[in-house]
């Protein structure tokens, strides 16, 4: 398995492009896990179809563009619909992919749902490439924090999935006080490094191997 984490879903711009060109190949089957929403925001398949349907869904074009840069054609990208798919049917759609991309937006609530669906072990037993953005990121750690900002008043520990387990990521930092002080908690709760992406910033763990793209800053006990 090869994890990448961002905070946008600009992973085809230049600063990361050189990267993960020799990762992301033309012939790669990209299945999309819309599964972040706010229930006061996403609650049919009306509803859902106003934020992904490639002729009028308002971030469909957002996460389909990067893939476009890799030679990645719309044909091979399919969508997790939550409120239509069957759970048999998006195991074997794991199966056949080469990419899974978990996008922004609530990471308890992306979790949840994959639980709700008996997709965890399929996740983490996946042995392609996992991209998450922002919340997408989050949820790839085993177990992550939550900054207080506009969606959750409180900071939190939250379970992830059992896939990386040896740090925590702060997604889009912008070096405020609310954010060096999460940071700050989990390197003294949890003794865990802790790296903090910005927007043109991202984490590439290949193997154990973990590689540093962009506007990345690592925190530990020592910083």
């Amino acid at each position: 398995m090869i994890n990448i984490l961002l905070s946008r879903y600009n992973f085809d711009e230049s600063w990361c492009y050189e990267s993960l060109k020799d990762i992301i190949n033309s012939n790669h089957r990209v299945l999309v896990f819309p599964l972040s929403f706010d229930d006061n925001q996403i609650s049919s398949d009306e509803d859902w179809q106003k934020a992904y349907n490639p002729n009028y869904g308002k971030y469909y074009n957002e996460v389909v563009s990067p893939f476009a840069s890799y030679g990645i054609r719309e044909c091979n990208i399919s969508w997790i619909n939550y409120f239509l798919n069957e759970k048999e049917n998006i195991r074997e759609r794991i199966e056949k992919s080469d990419i899974l991309f978990f996008t922004g937006g609530l990471p308890d609530k992306t979790i949840d749902r994959l639980e709700e669906l008996g997709l965890i072990k399929y996740i983490e037993t996946f042995k392609g490439i996992i991209i998450g953005a922002s919340a997408g990121a989050m949820i790839q750690t085993k177990e992550y924090h939550i900054s207080p900002d506009k969606d959750y008043s409180t900071f939190s520990y939250n379970k992830g999935l059992d896939i990386i387990k040896n740090f925590n990521i702060e997604v889009h930092y912008n070096e405020t006080d609310i954010q060096k002080s999460s940071i700050n908690r989990v390197l003294d709760e949890k003794k865990r490094i802790v790296y903090a992406i910005k927007d043109t910033g991202a984490i590439i763990i290949n193997n154990n191997h973990i590689e540093l793209l962009g506007d990345v800053i690592e925190f530990n006990k020592v910083n």
